[in-house]
């Protein structure tokens, strides 16, 4: 067997192999029909029987009772399977489509190959990434964003969706039937937006309340039924853009048959300018493993290689009184208790700013607003600003209740329902 091992890493260029043995041909590392097989019939099943490490190699085998095998490598990727022959003491281990077995053998409580490695016993495998692994692997983005990469750790794999388009999903390649990681999937999109750059740039005080909008008429669309309620929200203004962050309880029937009651939904979107698109990145997963597999979304989102040059800094104010600025206005400042000067201020496009001695804050646009002859804003109409169902400052590690105590896992939603077919998400102040 190390002859074949040595063959391998050979042409892996060092590549860390890991070898595995699954019952009845099952290509999943870790296949519960082996573990169960074992236990069922321990008292029948061959010694060597069970799932073993090599001491020496990151290499694992699974050996069922009926002296079925396959061989993993360290991302859980099958590489090898076949059949084992007893051979009086020994065990006679055939490759599928080779004919000249290897040599196994029973020392104490080590399994032994012919040219000496040594395997000691070890649990179920578990292949499932962790926000700790280096993210080694890079995919890119398919229609219209196919010149633009993410990075993913080596035991994803990664997939172009079908049915949404410049979208790219990503779960565990070998997760264990059953477990959180097999209900693990973290998604990563870009998708049109109309009539949202006007909002977008005119600083984080209105760049906020469109991306909740946004990014609840995102999640909204998708998952429809599926969703129980937002529990709340993070925004941030990166200085090259912004991003926003829900947190969203979902029914566990989004994955039929798994049993599950509730699981997470972290969803995040990114604002990098006025491109017509947002960077959407969505983990839904049970609790148990939902931290873990958002902190793996996030690395993955911050390698991606879309950037602008795009600043998230509003206009700047006026050094000096003119047409377009009103009276100004002495206030104290809370900071220090001193004077600084304040007023409305028109711009170039003819919307309304306030300046407040320290920060320029956008106020209306021109045909919603107008700045009279003292120097005061007042709005033409009435349309006023409604939250609805945006929640913000949300803890992201608290206990939401429900009878949850951490995070859950992302889940693999490729049957998450019929979103139907829209085009784009869009956004006006009537919208609140």
């Amino acid at each position: 067997m190390r002859k074949v091992l040595k063959a391998i890493l050979s042409l892996a260029l060092a590549t860390v192999l890991m070898l595995s043995l699954l019952a009845c041909g099952d290509e999943k590392a870790g296949d519960a029909k082996a573990g169960e097989e074992a236990a069922e019939a321990a008292e029948e099943a061959p010694a060597c029987a069970g799932f073993w490490k090599y001491d020496d190699y990151p290499f694992y085998i699974v050996i069922s009772a009926s002296l079925e095998w396959a061989a993993y490598d360290e991302s859980g990727t099958q590489t090898f399977h076949g059949h084992i022959e007893e051979d009086g003491d020994s065990y006679l281990m055939y490759y599928d489509g080779m004919s000249d077995p290897e040599t196994l053998s029973l020392s104490g409580d080590k399994l032994v190959d012919q040219d000496g490695g040594t395997l000691s016993r070890t649990g179920e495998f578990d292949f499932a990434a962790s926000m700790n692994d280096k993210l080694t692997q890079v995919a890119y983005f398919p229609g219209k964003f196919e010149a633009y990469s993410i990075n993913y750790p080596a035991n994803f794999n990664a997939e172009a969706r079908t049915d949404l388009a410049n979208t790219l999903s990503f779960g565990n390649k070998t997760p264990q039937p059953g477990s959180s990681d097999y209900y693990s999937n973290i998604m990563v999109t870009f998708q049109p937006l109309v009539d949202v750059d006007k909002y977008m740039g005119k600083g984080a005080g209105l760049a906020k309340p469109c991306m909740g909008y946004l990014i609840n008429n995102f999640m909204k669309s998708i998952y429809g039924n599926y969703i129980i309620k937002s529990i709340g929200s993070d925004f941030k203004d990166m200085g090259n853009h912004y991003k926003i962050t829900e947190f969203i309880w979902m029914d566990g029937s989004i994955y039929p048959d798994s049993g599950l009651e509730q699981v997470l939904a972290v969803a995040q979107m990114r604002y990098f300018g006025p491109t017509g698109y947002a960077m959407f990145g969505i983990t839904i997963a049970p609790e148990d493993v939902i931290e873990n597999y958002y902190g793996i979304c996030l690395n993955m989102l911050d390698t991606c290689t879309y950037r602008t040059d795009w600043s998230t800094a509003p206009k700047e104010v006026p050094k000096q009184a003119g047409s377009n600025k009103g009276k100004t206005k002495k206030s104290t400042s809370k900071k220090n208790n001193t004077a600084v000067e304040t007023f409305y201020w028109t711009d170039e496009d003819g919307d309304i700013w306030y300046w407040n001695g320290y920060e320029n804050i956008f106020q209306s646009f021109g045909n919603d607003g107008y700045i009279d002859d003292d120097g005061e804003f007042y709005e033409s109409n009435d349309a006023g600003w409604d939250t609805g169902d945006y929640v913000d400052d949300y803890d992201l590690f608290s206990d939401p209740g429900d009878g949850y105590d951490e995070w859950s896992d992302p889940g693999d939603y490729s049957d998450a329902g019929d979103y139907g077919g829209y085009d784009d998400y869009s956004y006006d102040d009537s919208d609140w």
